[in-house]
């Protein structure tokens, strides 16, 4: 025998009986409601009531009621629908087998949802530490993979269906979250954001797939194209920008102070002759090894200029030197020609 608490479907211990007597009413799934039985619930503005009747193996509710009960259908199948109903539409339906609808708006915490599903609570704070398995508040979505693995986890999806009439429905987005490492143990976690589109992602051939387009990994990197950042942001692909600054310290301006010891050129070429690049530059096999830094490679490139410069100028007063002491020399050469000239002119 299949008994349904009807006060429980409007969470009430009692129900108003047309008669104004309060107690509770159990109906039989085999009883047979005739169309006067009236089932009253109190409620703040009023009373409301419904007239029932079986129809087949369900307790239906006529459209002008306001709530129905349909049992095991499709028949066999053990589901039981509760439909509430406004003027006949159907306005949410909930059933044994865990599915459910809603017309509208759902809330959670609030008795005024704006949105589709609209959640209020006091809120997490952003210093606040993981002290259950969830921080307080907002929308948990949990994924039962069998455990945390780097392959599976909790997703949330976007779509949008391909006709107007809302069929033909893809996901176009989605965020999901895995496991931060292979460490079970270790709730370190890591959230990948990708849209979905046709590309060869596992070198199978082009297929439908969402990229693992932006990556938050345990550590709080992020990764552009990459799934293992390994700086604060790793981009696997070009960067296109307006302007980028970059923070550097010790600015070599103290090149140009009277203390600086300038390196020789003789030190420097045999530097050079050695090791086949300029003394303080990363060499080639460093800069395939762990990329270039762009600030200090920066940093370290004006230092070379300004060392040239200098080095320029030095030659430049060497060059003004040389030239006055040419000068110097060939007014003396002219003297002396002057005085051959002359002590020639006195044995002729």
């Amino acid at each position: 025998m299949k008994r349904v608490l009807v006060p429980l479907v409007f969470s009430l211990t009692s129900l108003h009986l047309a008669n104004a007597q309060t107690k509770t009413v159990t109906v039989d799934a085999n009883d047979i409601l005739n169309n006067n039985t009236k089932i009253v619930a109190q409620t703040s503005s009023g009373q409301t009531f419904f007239t029932g009747h079986q129809i087949g193996s369900g307790y239906y509710f006529p459209a002008s009621g306001i709530f129905r009960a349909i049992t095991d259908n499709p028949a066999g199948a053990g589901n039981y629908y509760y439909d509430g109903l406004t003027n006949g539409a159907i306005n949410f339906s909930v059933r044994a087998d865990g599915q459910g609808y809603f017309a509208g708006n759902v809330g959670v915490g609030t008795s005024n949802p704006q949105t589709a599903l609209h959640t209020v609570s006091s809120g997490a704070g952003l210093d606040a530490g993981n002290i259950n398995f969830a921080s307080a508040g907002g929308l948990l979505i949990q994924a039962n993979t069998g455990g945390r693995t780097t392959a599976t986890g909790a997703q949330l999806e976007f779509a949008l269906p391909a006709n107007t009439d809302g069929s033909n429905t893809w996901g176009q987005a989605r965020i999901i979250t895995v496991a931060g490492n292979a460490n079970t143990s270790d709730a370190t976690g890591k959230m990948i954001l990708g849209t979905r589109r046709m590309f060869n992602k596992l070198g199978t051939g082009g297929q439908w797939y969402y990229g693992n387009d932006l990556v938050i990994d345990g550590a709080g990197n992020i990764g552009i194209g990459t799934l293992t950042p390994k700086e604060a942001l790793s981009v696997n692909g070009n960067i296109r920008s307006k302007q980028v600054k970059v923070e550097v310290v010790n600015w070599p301006d103290y090149v140009f102070t009277p203390d600086y010891q300038l390196p020789s050129l003789t030190d420097t070429k045999a530097y050079i002759d050695q090791n086949h690049h300029l003394p303080e530059i990363p060499s080639e096999v460093e800069v395939a090894k762990d990329g270039l830094n762009l600030g200090e490679m920066n940093r370290l490139l004006l230092k070379k200029v300004e060392e040239l410069t200098l080095y320029l100028i030095e030659k430049d007063k060497q060059d003004i030197e040389n030239t006055d002491q040419l000068k110097i020399m060939s007014q003396e050469i002219a003297d002396l020609k002057k005085q051959v000239i002359h002590l020639n002119k006195k044995t002729t």
